[in-house]
């Protein structure tokens, strides 16, 4: 691309006015001079400061009229790129102007129509991406609740038989309930732009709390928790925080193998607290840690039937609420440690640091 000078457009039309009045003025000096001499008018000095004046005019108010249009050409690129983007077509770019002198504003104004563009394209293809997702995992409990109701309503089933698929039916239901449950949270957190409730929240009690809630699923696979949890006092929602360990610690419990340990450690800092919730389980490839967070995303497709990829979209959405952060730690084989970080007050949602790091 070649050198471009770029100056604000009142400087730039301050600039082309004068230099335009200039060259009509000498331009018209000159014919005035050329009618007298070569016509051998002998115009007098009035009669011949009139007609300059004239052509003057005249020149400038064309030469303007053709340089309005050059200024406008900008915004009428974008008008008609808005249009586009109107009718749908979030693909649509407006190329920056390639002349050598050009109009800030005019550059800002393209760059930003890009940018909101490119972000509608995003959103655009994300929607889309999640209702297929959507689609998709309503569709597989909903077929399986289909095929063994209608086995059931077949003649000749032992009780056995019965009871079993029932209890599949009852399993699928359980799971369309969660899913729906889950959409409808990450509906609500997704319009919520603020946190209404601010308590005094015990951290290590609730977490303790939600351990408690929890142990028929971690009891089930003789799981043990090794916690060191000193007395951590924070303001915020305390429902959007419990959501926040209920989900990381049924994680934890979820990938973790028959008798092993899940470890939760907290830490205060002069602004914040920090939480980590570690397991001995399966690990997550470094390949898949940047995509943990988005909706429908699972590492291990082994624990699709138990899961929807929904719960740490939920505990991200959260931590952008409380003005926290989460980040994961993870190698293949040796387990997983989540990592939060949350403001001791809850109006505060500085760049947090996690200590430790």
């Amino acid at each position: 691309m070649k050198k471009q000078f770029i100056l604000p457009l009142r400087l730039y039309h301050s600039l082309t006015t004068l230099l335009t009045l200039a060259f009509c003025c000498g331009v018209s000096s000159l014919l005035v001079y050329l009618l007298d001499s070569i016509a051998g008018l002998a115009l007098e000095l009035p009669a011949a400061l009139i007609i300059c004046s004239l052509l003057t005019v005249v020149s400038g108010a064309l030469l303007l009229a053709w340089e309005a249009g050059y200024y406008i050409r900008p915004a009428q690129a974008v008008a008609e790129a808005t249009k586009r983007v109107a009718k749908g077509d979030f693909g649509v770019r407006v190329p920056r102007p390639e002349t050598y002198i050009g109009t800030e504003e005019s550059y800002v104004l393209i760059e930003n129509f890009n940018r909101m563009a490119k972000e509608l394209q995003s959103i655009d293809h994300m929607q889309k991406g999640f209702t297929g997702s959507v689609s998709h995992e309503f569709k597989t409990p909903l077929s399986s609740i289909v095929g063994f109701s209608e086995i059931l309503l077949e003649d000749g089933l032992s009780e056995g038989e019965r009871r079993e698929y029932t209890g599949l039916v009852h399993e699928e239901a359980l799971r369309l309930s969660r899913l729906a449950e889950n959409l409808l949270r990450l509906s609500r957190l997704d319009a919520q732009a603020i946190v209404m409730r601010h308590e005094e929240i015990a951290v290590d009690e609730q977490i303790r709390q939600c351990v408690i809630l929890l142990a028929e699923r971690w009891e089930a696979k003789g799981i043990a928790f090794v916690m060191d949890l000193p007395s951590m006092q924070i303001e915020g929602d305390p429902d959007l925080t419990k959501q926040v360990w209920l989900n990381l610690i049924d994680n934890a419990v979820k990938y973790s193998g028959e008798d092993s340990s899940i470890h939760i450690s907290g830490r205060l800092a002069p602004h914040s607290i920090c939480v980590r919730i570690r397991d001995e389980g399966i690990g997550i490839p470094e390949e898949k840690q940047a995509h943990i967070f988005e909706r429908f995303y699972q590492c291990d497709e082994s624990h699709r039937e138990k899961g929807h990829g929904l719960g740490l979209s939920i505990v991200k959405r959260i931590m952008e609420l409380l003005g926290g952060r989460i980040e994961c730690q993870s190698q293949p084989g040796k387990g997983t440690e989540m990592v939060v970080a949350l403001p001791l007050d809850s109006d505060k949602t500085c760049l947090l640091q996690i200590p430790g790091q």
